[in-house]
């Protein structure tokens, strides 16, 4: 190990000189790092050791133990060691960050973010920027098992840390990710601010409120939920009640979060920052013990596998899977085989057209039939003991009477297992059919089946009792709120309105138009903008965060009414992106012809000057659009035709690259040369060309043959190399990190 400069500043990170501070320590580091290196890792730990024996503070064999530790696979003996320097040098940085990175590879993120609670309130404001990184991954982790807001928030905390201005403060691809999740529910991607100090407080009341405050905004969201709580029992208002509540959820505390908002929502009477905090509540409330069903596997012993194979399979209503592991998370889990337990029996083969809701089976548990046993799997709501003695009847002697071993496979609430469903349609069944009924399933249990369910949020009545007693206005428009996002794409969408005066729930207010700031609109609120009666800049405003955050509805609407000013929309160069987003919701809701149409108009509505810029994209997104619904002998002979007629234009490589990205035709692959560097994949693309391509050669002497070996138009080609030199796994790599060796060409980079 090269020596350490005597004035550079210590490795310890205690910002002293090393000459002055870890010099003595020297020889141990070294004698442990070359040992490490060999793989002596025992014996690099007790020369560590032999150091901190006659210096046991010393943070710089601290660190190194705790490191080797970590390589070893010891974090219980490495998060102890960072805890004994801590206990001596408690604002050590890099020991904090280091003990926040054990705690969350090994105890989940939720206990992540105690440890960086405690580091954050630990170390001083000039050092908490060095956590910077740690919370940020935290936040990724968060993202990772569903909790949106404190990821938003632990990433948003992040940022703040480490820009140094405007353009530096940008969101990072996972808030990206999440933004832009259509699945996410807007309420979950709002950023929702702490209320300020509320007027009328008295001095001492005032000055604990603004220090709360202060620590929430340095991400001390523990300290100041403790003085919130405090707060609470003193201030008359929601504010304390409320902020205690948002502080609680940015520390991924659902259960305690969702309580003190409720009790925040109780004094907001019915307004809309009521209702939207009530939809989050409903959205991130753990369900009780009485409300979970578990999803269990009941395991028998088994003795005739080919008997009970013969008799499964002999059954109208048992449909057979494919074969596939016992345990899909398992990377070890034997192969089984898999069957399908039906509530009537299995549909014949046919494409769908004519079926309707209650035709389709629905599937009640599933078998996997090892060697040497048997799993039933299917839910505990009461049909399991049913399920468990239709199987054991059919298997007869080929299961031993032997009471099952269990083995709990998740839980789930009992609203949602109302709520969901699980079909076998038949075998031929296509996509669009299977599109449209299941918008038709998701209508019927909405209309018919919810407004019959206890509920937890209206204390165990179903919406119709809660609507009879004129109780609870909040948590039913909250709930019709969900609804009406849900619905806003949907084929067979449900009369809201019909449905919300059936219980006597009032319409969510209409947003004004004239005095709205879209910047600061919540984004639960977006849906109730008429969009249409927006100013120009307003109306652009909206389809933009429309777009960034995916609120589908809104952006739809947004594009509707910007299509309805066409010269706005020429002058600001969005006539391509407001009609590719009509076009792909006229596909998504399977009316082709109209999004094609749709193209045709946007085309048209171009003003002349960017056509011919924007025909590779205009064309690409037709092709793309056949792809979605046609077989690739119609789509693949037109797509090789878009691609040899920009073979020689440069500028259209960069367009026409992205949309075979997004097609998945071309794959970005690592570079076996270049750790961290990544390289274009096209064999999809050129499997599809060698198999539907044309076979007829065009006056060009490209088209055809050449199509299937590498001589039709890739991204490198139109920058001037040469296109059968692109990379793909397995082939010898050109010209390592040579001037015409492909890369990946980003968009803005």
């Amino acid at each position: 190990m090269a020596g350490v400069d005597p004035y550079a500043l210590c490795p310890c990170g205690s910002g002293e000189k090393f000459k002055w501070c870890c010099h003595k320590m020297e020889s141990y580091a070294d004698r442990a790092q070359r040992l490490y290196e060999t793989g002596q890792n025992e014996a690099a730990l007790d020369v560590l050791d032999e150091g901190l024996r006659k210096e046991p503070a010393n943070a710089w064999l601290l660190i190194r133990k705790s490191l080797l530790q970590i390589r070893q696979e010891m974090p219980e003996e490495a998060k102890a060691t960072l805890r004994e320097l801590l206990r001596r040098q408690p604002q050590h940085i890099a020991a904090q960050a280091l003990l926040v990175r054990c705690v969350l590879e090994t105890e989940g993120p939720l206990a992540g973010i105690g440890q960086l609670q405690q580091a954050l309130a630990t170390v001083s404001d000039a050092e908490r920027h060095g956590l910077a990184g740690m919370i940020a991954i935290t936040g990724s982790l968060l993202a990772r098992i569903g909790h949106y807001q404190s990821a938003l928030a632990h990433l948003g905390l992040a940022r703040t840390m480490t820009a140094q201005d405007a353009e530096a403060d940008r969101l990072s691809s996972v808030e990206n990710s999440i933004l832009s999740n259509a699945g996410v529910m807007p309420w979950q991607k709002t950023t929702f601010t702490l209320s300020a100090t509320p007027t009328g407080l008295n001095p001492e009341g005032a000055k604990r409120f603004a220090e709360a405050l202060g620590w929430a905004e340095k991400g001390l969201w523990s300290s100041a939920a403790a003085a919130f709580e405090l707060l609470s029992h003193e201030l008359p208002g929601a504010e304390a009640e409320r902020n205690l509540g948002l502080c609680r959820l940015w520390l991924a505390e659902d259960a305690p979060a969702s309580h003190y908002l409720r009790l925040a929502v109780a004094k907001m009477g019915n307004s809309a920052e009521a209702v939207d905090l009530e939809a989050l509540c409903q959205l991130i409330t753990p369900a009780k013990s009485a409300d979970k069903v578990e999803h269990v596997q009941l395991i028998w012993p088994l003795r005739n596998r080919d008997a009970l194979l013969a008799t499964l399979r002999d059954q109208a209503d048992i449909a057979e899977d494919e074969r596939g592991p016992i345990d899909p998370t398992d990377p070890d889990s034997p192969e089984v085989d898999h069957f399908i337990l039906l509530d009537r029996l299995a549909l014949p083969p046919g494409d769908g057209t004519n079926l309707k809701v209650g035709d389709l089976p629905k599937i009640l548990g599933r078998v996997a039939v090892g060697r040497e046993i048997v799993a039933l799997e299917g839910d505990d709501d009461g049909k399991l003991d049913v399920l468990s003695s239709r199987l054991t009847g059919l298997a007869g002697p080929s299961i031993p009477p032997a009471h099952p071993k269990t083995k709990v496979l998740g839980t789930t609430s009992r609203y949602n297992l109302a709520l969901s469903w699980e079909w076998y349609p038949p075998e031929g069944a296509g996509p669009v059919q299977l599109r449209r009924l299941t918008d038709e399933e998701q209508a019927r249990l909405i209309r018919d089946v919810w407004p019959g369910l206890k509920l937890p949020y209206l204390d165990g009545r179903t919406p119709r009792q809660a609507a009879q007693a004129r109780d609870a206005e909040v948590p039913l428009r909250a709930a019709f709120c969900q609804f009406e996002y849900q619905q806003e794409l949907s084929r067979s969408p449900i009369d809201m309105a019909a449905m919300r005066a059936s219980l006597n729930i009032p319409a969510e207010p209409e947003i004004d138009p004239e005095t709205v700031d879209v910047e600061a609109l919540s984004f639960s609120r977006f849906a109730y903008v008429p969009a249409e009666r927006l100013g120009d800049a307003a109306l652009l405003t909206f389809f933009l965060r429309s777009q960034t955050v995916g609120l589908n509805g809104s952006i739809e609407r947004a594009a509707h009414a910007l299509a309805a000013r066409p010269e706005f929309i020429a002058s600001k160069g969005l006539v391509r992106a407001v009609y590719t987003e009509l076009a792909n919701f006229e596909a998504s809701r399977d009316r082709y012809d109209e999004a094609f149409r749709k193209i045709e108009v946007g085309r048209k509505v171009e003003p002349a000057a960017h056509r011919m810029a924007n025909a590779p994209a205009w064309d690409m997104l037709e092709i793309g659009l056949k792809a979605r619904h046609e077989t690739p002998e119609t789509w693949v002979p037109e797509l090789a035709i878009v691609l040899e007629r920009y073979r020689e234009n440069q500028a259209a490589s960069q367009s026409l690259m992205m949309s075979l990205l997004q097609m998945g035709l071309i794959r970005m692959a690592p570079n076996p040369d270049v750790p961290g560097d990544y390289l274009l994949d096209p064999r999809a693309l050129q499997a599809l060309m060698a198999e539907y391509g044309p076979r007829v050669t065009t006056a060009s002497g490209q088209l055809g043959v050449a199509a299937t070996k590498g001589g039709i138009w890739t991204p490198e080609a139109a920058s001037g190399g040469q296109s059968g030199g692109i990379w793909t796994p397995g082939s010898p790599s050109q010209n390592p990190g040579g001037p015409d060796k492909p890369k990946l060409i980003i968009p803005g980079r």
